[in-house]
């Protein structure tokens, strides 16, 4: 069983909500495969400048060395910053040097791997290339890019197995708590949202 953030937990029976269903569901969660491992989709479509797209269970432990180690799947150039609450639209930011982004970005290490109120990622856009990576709410990675070699030798490198069928923690009815319940000290997520803004340029006013 993949090692969830402290914020994320699997309902007990009596905390589901009622549905007809409920007994597949469990047994289909029994049965599913969320567990370290990645998969990967061909771009068929070519609407956009990436050839692959990678989901990524990873130990939440080690989930900001993972997602360090992919920024090196990203051109050294400026990056853009994606970033949000849980259920509203992220905000993407302009490029900033590349250092300025991972540094702001590690201030809030500890909030934005366990805290499931706030979700981030990176980018890198021209009209050739598109390289995406993502930490969705649920704390599993999203990555669109073109070198995908690169991406399977890193993650072997971590010791993360390709899956076939793998499966992920928000495909199942699951319960989320504040991250300030287990670390007293960790910002609130708006707190982190306007740090970010802050550090960003980013003017809300204005969106």
């Amino acid at each position: 069983m993949l090692e969830l953030p402290v914020t994320i937990r699997v309902p007990l029976p009596h905390e589901m909500p009622h549905r007809e269903d409920m007994e597949e569901i469990l047994q289909k969660r029994k049965q599913a495969r969320i567990q370290e491992g990645f998969m990967y989709t061909p771009n068929d479509t070519q609407q956009l400048p990436f050839t692959f797209y990678a989901a990524i269970n990873v130990n939440n432990s080690r989930l900001w060395e993972v997602f360090a180690a992919l920024t090196a799947l990203f051109p050294d150039k400026e990056l853009s910053c994606v970033y949000g609450l849980h259920d509203e639209e992220p905000v993407t930011t302009g490029y900033f040097p590349r250092a300025h982004v991972l540094a702001t970005l590690e201030k809030y290490r500890t909030e934005l791997t366990q805290d499931a109120w706030l979700e981030f990622g990176l980018l890198f856009h021209t009209k050739e290339t598109l390289i995406e990576l993502f930490i969705t709410e649920s704390k599993y990675i999203k990555f669109w890019g073109s070198d995908r070699a690169a991406l399977v030798k890193l993650m072997l490198d971590f010791g993360i197995p390709q899956v076939q069928n793998l499966a992920f923690i928000d495909e199942y009815p699951k319960i989320s708590t504040p991250l300030r319940n287990f670390v007293p000290t960790a910002k609130h997520p708006e707190s982190v949202i306007r740090g970010l803004d802050s550090a960003f340029e980013i003017d809300r006013s204005a969106l």
